[in-house]
C-alpha cells in the first residue's frame, strides 16, 4: 500500500513539474474570436494557421486552466455547430471539410496535452454528428479535411 501512495506521490510531482515547465497557451488561441478561425480554415486542407503562425492543435495542446478551455472551447465549439449545420442543413462540403480540419486539429492536440482539453476534442467531433449522411460529396469532404487535420492541423 505504502509503494502505491509513494508511486501517486512521485506521478503527481512529476506531472506537475511537466506542466509548470510547459510552454502557455498562445496568445492567438484565446484571442482569434470565431470569424478568424473561420478565416483561417478557409486555408484547409491547406496549412491553416491562427495569427503568430499558431497551429490549432497547439491550442488545444497547450489548454493549462479552466479558463483557458473554456475560453478556447466556446470559441472553437461555436464554430464545429455551426460548420456542422451549413454541411448537414445545405450540403455544404467546404463546411464539411473545415469541419473536419477543425475537429481532427483539436483532437490531435488533446490527444497530447494533459488531458484537460480531451473533452473539448470530443464535443468538436461530435457536432458534426449526422453530416456524413448528408451527401457523398460532404462525407468526402468532411474525411479530406479530418484527414489533413490530424496530418498538420
Amino acid at each position: 500500500m505504502r509503494c502505491r501512495a509513494a508511486l501517486a506521490v512521485s506521478f503527481a510531482l512529476a506531472f506537475g513539474a511537466c506542466t509548470k515547465d510547459a510552454p502557455p497557451m498562445p496568445t492567438a488561441c484565446i484571442d482569434t474570436d470565431r470569424d478568424g478561425y473561420e478565416r483561417a480554415l478557409a486555408d484547409a486542407p491547406g496549412a491553416v494557421v491562427l495569427p503568430g503562425a499558431t497551429l490549432i492543435s497547439t491550442c488545444s495542446r497547450r489548454v493549462r486552466t479552466d479558463a483557458e478551455l473554456q475560453n478556447l472551447g466556446s470559441t472553437v465549439h461555436a464554430l464545429a455547430e455551426e460548420l456542422a449545420a451549413r454541411a448537414r442543413d445545405d450540403g455544404d462540403a467546404r463546411a464539411a471539410l473545415q469541419l473536419g480540419f477543425l475537429s481532427a486539429a483539436v483532437s490531435r492536440g488533446a490527444s497530447h496535452s494533459n488531458g484537460i482539453a480531451s473533452e473539448l476534442g470530443r464535443r468538436v467531433e461530435t457536432a458534426g454528428a449526422g453530416v456524413r449522411e448528408r451527401s457523398p460529396a460532404v462525407a468526402r469532404a468532411l474525411d479530406e479535411g479530418l484527414a489533413a487535420g490530424a496530418a498538420h492541423g
